[in-house]
């Protein structure tokens, strides 16, 4: 009985050693992954020529950041991610080959706030709010056609490829044992501007044209893993 209740008393001493141990490893400083899924189109607020309609685009995210903790419930955030977002015009009056689908790829840098409310030990509400830098590349002043009938077309006029945007995301998180955390959540990105001006042409031999905008906003669905940089630490417990 006494020594159940020596091992008892051991196993429970090293345990609570381990969690300080770990604990005083963590720092507010951590280095995340992040990737998702977005949705972005055309100007909403556009007026679109009869037989013609404006869609989402599906585009994907991902990237890495850096966080570091103010306190448990407030975090500045940066980093880099890769992005590719568009737009799809269709001309419902057509039968076959009826979109024009445009995807774009670019880089964003952002810089923002993160804010967390706790609901239970390990679970948080999360809210973010920052601007970003947005550089949009590999293309130009295209003509786009809907096919090889040609029936109608979308000419893009490139006003600015670098802009700034502003963003706000909301989301669930929880905490792992070592001191990590996960976010799954929603962020809209808008920019204060253009990226580019659309001219679409339909109807007999072209002739029925309107401009529509694209801006480049869009709303990502997405996923992130902050790792904490206290666990990337060489531990110094040695066991004799």
């Amino acid at each position: 009985m006494k020594k159940l209740l020596l091992s008892i008393t051991t196993f429970c001493v090293f345990g609570i050693t381990f969690a300080q141990n770990s604990n005083e490893r963590l720092t507010p400083w951590s280095l995340g992954i992040t990737g998702g899924i977005n949705f972005s189109k055309t100007f909403s607020g556009d007026t679109l020529a009869q037989n013609f309609s404006s869609r989402n685009k599906t585009g994907v995210n991902i990237g890495g950041l850096v966080s570091y903790d103010i306190n448990d419930n407030i975090s500045v955030n940066s980093g880099l991610s890769l992005i590719t977002k568009g737009y799809r015009i269709y001309n419902d009056s057509l039968k076959t080959n009826a979109k024009i689908s445009r995807s774009i790829p670019g880089i964003v840098v952002p810089l923002g706030l993160t804010f967390r409310q706790q609901f239970n030990a390990s679970r948080f509400i999360v809210e973010k709010v920052g601007v970003a830098v947005n550089y949009s590349f590999g293309y130009g002043d295209d003509t786009l056609y809907n096919g090889s009938n040609k029936r109608f077309r979308v000419t893009e006029n490139r006003i600015t490829p670098v802009y700034p945007i502003y963003y706000l995301g909301i989301g669930l998180g929880g905490n792992t044992a070592k001191g990590n955390r996960y976010e799954f959540g929603l962020t809209y990105q808008q920019p204060f501007g253009r990226e580019m001006e659309l001219t679409v042409a339909g109807g007999e031999f072209l002739n029925k044209k309107f401009l529509l905008n694209y801006r480049g906003g869009n709303l990502q669905a997405t996923f992130t893993y902050h790792f904490n940089f206290g666990n990337f630490k060489k531990s110094d417990e040695y066991f004799y």
